[in-house]
């Protein structure tokens, strides 16, 4: 192969360039002819040919100007069919080698610029995958837009979205003009039996015509006929794909088998799909609803949901106002039920995204902040690197490359280095989605079916592509701003050291100051936030508590005495286990689910209107349960084994309950009745009052709470037993279960878990927030400090040969210091301010999401900015320290 460097030495002589400079262009020129000459060689001419067209090349200097003459023809000139495209092609080629070229001969620049780039857009990948899937992506269901949830609407009684009762869904499906039509469902349970451990399986009793409005056909078999959907038809079942693989195998012949479920046979008719979720991923049955006729015609009773498909062309706001006319009609048909009672409309999609919608949002902004973060680091690195290549640019121009031609190539190394940053980023996001997952709420929709799709893959590459751009475009502009004649001296100063190309640095260092103090005001607002929801009172004691779900079958169990004693043995034997302190049963636990609460008559008050009575959350309990619990009595005395069905009834009540019915009076001794006064057929006895405990969650208003003995009702069923040890409580996990065996082999026991991990639940979502926005926050941190680190370093060095003649003429070290961190701390005051303010603005989005603190809480602001100082601070003084070590001789000999 020919030595082209002779040639390229002979046409840069006349431009008296530096030797060092000089070898460097030398040596690019050089590489690119010899890929011009093998390039040659490939499509077939022979070595004279192949050395002519190289030697074309040094004739017109380099392969830029040769295209911009190109681009320049004289309009005379017959055209070439297809050659403008054919150039633009051959210039994007030499532009992207050249490009591969320099990021392989820079390896350091390349890894801390696509490492820095890899965070950012991995990130917005990861929160992208969550957002399209949860936000944007449609429900899986036919047309999904079209389907909404119906909602009694009792405001006055504190229930803006009630579960509507049998007859009024009844009612709504009959006579409204706006749905193609209405099923509703509501929760269940079986113990499934006779083949293998016992099981509990949490399922749905639904409208047949369910699975039809959702428009989804089941994997195997066949769904429920609207004949099954009758009282006293053929009892059968649809399994869950997961039940079925995890339990029966995925046997292709149980359709047609036969279940025991509570002790009854139900026959499978279908499978659902793998990907099936409804309402929630956590079904494993459906069953038909069948409403029996005392059910048909009760309005009392709240316990439903309603999905309705809305009819073609028919909007949320018709819908709207033809269910609040039947409710109307409704009130005045049953006033003493009705009464108060509207009806309201909510899309499903909004029903089942419900409120982690803000949170994600803000998180993808978060992540969008530290990609900009990211850019403007990899900005300052590429205006660095620009500095040592002014004077290649310079050479380029004077040899004939137009500027705008060098910007094309300077946002063509940009734009790859952004590509490969979007690569690494991908396998980031790979791996970050498998610990996002973890940190997901259960109850999130479609929450386990998160990936990164088509869709998410398109959303990285724009990313990819765009971030280039941004990043790159500054210091390209930069780049080709300088004086050529200077520049071209051996000593000229280039734009990059210049004033301009220094306050665009210093620009980018205050943007990046300024967006990390907002991520971190944010993150500190959300920690500041859940600390206080974590420390807020439950009303009890988690330490130490096992808890188990244990649910009795109605035909074994249909009688107060039958339950009573499987109860009173069940604690019993729980007892007497090696390490446990005391056990106790209660229909639900705290923190874990709703429901349960009943309208209540208060004795000697006035009785309220129909359907206005007050409602209390009503737990039915064992005796020792505000002892296994660590829940204080503050009057009175506990309900104890002596409490049973031969003796007065009697109850025990919150505080809130105490202070609301009887406020400056002695609650104890007053009298309940379950249900309206004048329909009261039993009284029930305040005997105790209990410290409030938080039922429905921890930021959840209190609301009057009764504890009532299982001994006396059984108007709901305890179906939670909670354990208090001296041990871990997982430890006895299995040896309570054997308890439970040994009173009925065929006693699923479900659902446990420790009192902590359920508490831990209960604050999944605002766990979830805090902890993303932390670690971006983090991350943006440390981006903001190894940007500011890198200005400071290429600032000192550059005023190296100052430093060295102050130093020689007696500086003392603080000075010199001073005057090498005082321009740092002025670019991060300058971020600071601007984030400040951009932070009271921007915060305020914010405020669904705290809790006990305002979005512009004080103490927040002013320690989040005191450490973003201090990180700048070290951030300064590192490079500005080690300037004030260098040896003034070699200091003042520094170029």
């Amino acid at each position: 192969m020919p030595d082209w460097k002779e040639e390229v030495r002979r046409r840069l002589s006349r431009l008296n360039l530096e030797p060092a400079h000089e070898a460097e262009i030398v040596e690019e020129l050089a590489q690119h002819l010899d890929d011009v000459y093998e390039r040659s060689l490939k499509t077939g001419a022979t070595e004279a040919d192949a050395k002519r067209a190289a030697l074309k090349e040094v004739a017109d200097t380099d392969v830029m100007q040769r295209e911009m003459r190109r681009s320049q023809k004289p309009a005379q000139e017959p055209p070439v069919a297809g050659g403008g495209r054919t150039d633009l092609l051959l210039d994007f080629l030499n532009d992207l080698r050249y490009a591969v070229r320099l990021q392989r001969k820079n390896p350091g620049f390349t890894i801390v610029a696509v490492i820095a780039l890899a965070l950012g857009i991995g990130a917005n990948t990861a929160i992208f995958s969550v957002v399209n899937t949860v936000l944007l992506n449609p429900l899986p269901y036919k047309e999904p837009e079209r389907l909404v949830l119906a909602w009694e609407e009792n405001a006055k009684q504190g229930y803006p979205q009630d579960t509507p009762t049998a007859a009024n869904f009844i009612d709504w499906r009959n006579q409204n003009q706006v749905f193609e039509g209405m099923a509703a469902f509501t929760p269940t349970s079986f113990n499934l039996t006779g083949s293998g451990d016992p099981e509990r399986l949490i399922g749905r009793r639904v409208s047949a015509s369910l699975f039809p409005l959702l428009g989804v056909d089941p994997r195997l078999g066949r769904v429920f006929t609207a004949e099954e959907d009758q009282p006293n038809s053929e009892r059968v079942v649809l399994l869950s794909y997961r039940l079925w693989q995890r339990r029966f195998g995925g046997d292709a012949g149980i359709v047609g088998k036969t279940l025991t479920l509570d002790g009854k046979g139900y026959r499978v008719v279908g499978v659902m799909p793998s990907r099936f979720q409804f309402p929630t991923v956590f079904d494993d049955v459906w069953v038909p609803i069948a409403f029996s006729p005392r059910e048909a015609a009760n309005r009392d009773a709240h316990f439903l949901q309603v999905l309705a498909r809305l009819k073609p062309g028919v909007t949320l706001t018709q819908a709207q106002a033809d269910m609040s006319t039947i409710a109307t009609r409704l009130q005045q048909q049953y006033p003493e039920t009705n009464t108060g009672l509207g009806a309201v409309i909510t899309p499903l999609h909004e029903h089942l995204v419900g409120d982690i919608k803000p949170a994600l949002l803000i998180l993808l902004g978060a992540v969008g902040m530290v990609l900009l973060i990211a850019c403007a680091n990899v900005a300052n690195l590429l205006l660095a690197r620009a500095a040592v290549r002014q004077k290649e640019i310079a050479v380029r121009v004077a040899l004939g490359a137009r500027r705008g031609r060098l910007i094309r190539q300077f946002l063509t190394e940009s734009v790859l280095l952004s590509l490969f940053g979007g690569l690494v980023g991908l396998a980031i996001a790979y791996g970050g989605l498998a610990i996002l997952k973890s940190f997901i709420p259960d109850n999130i929709s479609q929450g386990r079916t998160i990936s990164i799709d088509y869709k998410v893959l398109g959303f990285t590459l724009l990313v990819s592509l765009a971030t280039g751009l941004i990043f790159g475009f500054a210091p390209a502009i930069q780049s080709v701003r300088f004086n050529q004649n200077e520049t071209l001296k051996e000593g000229g100063r280039d734009a990059a050291t210049g004033g301009s190309g220094k306050r665009l640095r210093g620009l980018l260092v205050v943007a990046e100051v300024a967006i990390s103090l907002v991520l971190l005001i944010g993150a500190g607002l959300l920690i500041n936030s859940f600390l206080r929801v974590r420390n807020i009172d439950p009303g009890f004691r988690t330490e130490n508590l096992l808890t188990m779900r244990i649910i009795l079958p109605s035909p074994k169990y249909d009688t107060l005495e039958s339950k009573s004693v499987f109860y009173t043995d069940l604690v019993n034997r729980v007892q007497s286990l090696p390490g446990v302190r005391s056990a106790a049963v209660i229909t639900n636990l705290p923190l874990y689910a709703q429901g349960n609460s009943i309208g209540v008559g208060i004795e000697g008050k006035p009785a309220p209107p129909p359907g206005q009575e007050p409602i209390v959350i009503t737990r039915i309990i064992s005796p020792g349960y505000f002892d296994t619990m660590s829940i204080p009595l503050l009057k009175g005395r506990q309900l104890t084994d002596h409490d049973t069905n031969k003796t007065p009834n009697v109850i025990v009540i919150s505080e809130t309950m105490a202070h609301r019915f009887w406020p400056g009076e002695e609650a104890v001794g007053k009298r309940v009745s379950l249900g309206p006064i004048e329909k009261a057929e039993d009284w029930f006895n305040v005997i105790g009052i209990v410290k409030d405990v938080r039922q429905y969650g921890l930021t959840a208003e209190l609301q009057p709470q009764m504890y009532l003995t299982y001994r006396q009702t059984d108007f709901f069923e305890p179906r939670d037993l909670v354990v208090k040890t001296d041990v871990d409580p997982k430890s006895l996990a299995s040896a309570v279960r054997k308890a439970v065996w040994e009173i009925d082999k065929d006693q699923p026991v479900s659902n446990i878990r420790t009192m902590e991990e359920i508490l831990g639940a209960s604050i999944a979502r605002e766990r979830f927030s805090m902890l993303l926005l932390a670690i971006f926050a983090s991350v943006a941190l440390v981006l903001a400090a190894v940007g500011i680190y890198g200005v400071m370093s290429y600032s000192v060095a550059q005023r190296t040969h100052e430093i060295g003649i102050r130093m020689a003429l007696g500086a003392q070290t603080s000075a010199v210091l001073k005057l090498a961190v005082g321009y740092g701390f002025k670019l991060v005051v300058i971020g600071i301010a601007i984030g400040l303010i951009a932070a009271l603005a921007l915060t305020r989005v914010m405020s669904t999401l705290l809790f006990g603190v305002t979005a512009t809480d004080p103490m927040t602001f002013t320690l989040i900015s005191l450490l973003l100082v201090a990180v700048a601070a070290i951030a300064s003084y590192i490079p500005a320290r080690r300037a004030t070590r260098v040896n003034p001789i070699i200091a003042l000999r520094y170029e």
